[in-house]
């Protein structure tokens, strides 16, 4: 008895251990699910887990941010088919299958559980559910509502006023998103970047082939375009937390990168010192440090354009397929209505 009332008191309260791993990556968590049952419990908890979720994204440096490229650790419906990623948010990823008749994946590459989304009911021969041009998606989340959004938008070349409606998890629905007076535009590109509650795109604007940035804002629903703050800039990604895009700068002397993040709905020049020369193209900076794609490397450069790190990817890269995604052991809204086999690892 003595012996058991020592081992006793040498075990931590639990409540006192649900605090201690709630700052703990999630890579750690998954492992730690096998030291009891009650551990167990604990970690697969739907409010530990958000909790968990909600603590390491406000944390200065989040753990749990990471760039996911797509290799074969794909669900099991769509590992040998053409795949695109079409957005991320929470943990999530949105994958466009490339194939006739198949649906937009949602998937959890932690979790390895995916929820199969329909396209919105059109001309089942329209060429954009098939081929990869003039269709466009974003994934977001909704914190007012509790839901994530999957937004689709599709057009041709001669029209320049898209379509676009979103579907909701939760609901399981899809509805038309009016345009209003939108001016006309097509978007550019087929991800979106989801920031701060809102889904961005690159667009061109008119037929003046001005770019501009489409803005759909998750919690109003609805659309509108955000200007340059300055001509040239041509791609969007996600710098230092924030919305941002990168141009090339010409001078007389030299040429080089420079990087603009939206604060507060205004624009704001990063002081990055990133040369032309390098053939970087920047994906993310974060903590003083910019990682982007060279041929075929991920490579990883300080503020000031010096060499930090490299790692060779074995594709070309007209065929990268990447994304940064925050890691999570979330679930979709139980409402979703999925099968028992989408369910699974």
């Amino acid at each position: 008895m003595k012996h058991e009332a020592e081992a006793e008191a040498k075990v931590l309260p639990l409540e006192l251990v649900e605090k201690i791993l709630l700052w703990l990556p999630v890579k750690s968590l998954i492992r730690f699910r096998c030291v009891s049952k009650k551990w167990l419990s604990l970690i697969s908890d739907s409010r530990f887990v958000k909790v968990h979720y909600d603590t390491a994204d406000a944390a200065p440096t989040n753990k749990n941010t990471r760039l996911l490229y797509l290799s074969s650790e794909l669900p099991r419906c769509c590992r040998h088919f053409s795949l695109s990623i079409l957005g991320s948010s929470r943990g999530f990823i949105l994958l466009r299958i490339h194939v006739y008749g198949a649906p937009l994946l949602l998937w959890n590459p932690v979790t390895g559980s995916y929820r199969s989304v329909p396209y919105p009911v059109v001309d089942p021969d329209a060429s954009c559910w098939t081929g990869s041009d003039n269709l466009w998606g974003g994934l977001g989340y909704d914190e007012s509502s509790d839901d994530y959004l999957v937004v689709v938008g599709w057009g041709n070349g001669h029209e320049w006023r898209p379509q676009w409606e979103y579907f909701s998890v939760r609901t399981n629905s899809w509805k038309k998103i009016e345009c209003g007076h939108l001016p006309p535009h097509l978007v550019t590109i087929e991800s979106a970047l989801f920031c701060n509650g809102v889904l961005y795109w690159l667009a061109v604007k008119d037929m003046e082939v001005k770019f501009v940035i489409v803005a759909f804002d998750l919690a109003g629903k609805h659309l509108s375009l955000v200007s340059f703050p300055t001509s040239g800039g041509r791609l969007l990604n996600l710098f230092a937390g924030c919305l941002g895009l990168y141009y090339l700068n010409f001078t007389e002397d030299h040429q080089k990168f420079e990087i603009w993040v939206m604060k507060e709905l205004s624009w704001t020049k990063l002081n990055v010192v990133l040369p032309y020369a390098h053939g970087i193209h920047p994906l993310c900076l974060t903590k003083g440090e910019l990682v982007g794609i060279k041929n075929n490397e991920l490579v990883k450069v300080s503020d000031k354009g010096v060499s930090v790190e490299s790692l060779r990817i074995s594709c070309r890269d007209n065929d990268l397929k990447m994304v940064m995604f925050t890691q999570s052991l979330l679930s979709l809204p139980d409402e979703f209505g999925c099968t028992g086999e989408e369910q699974g690892k």
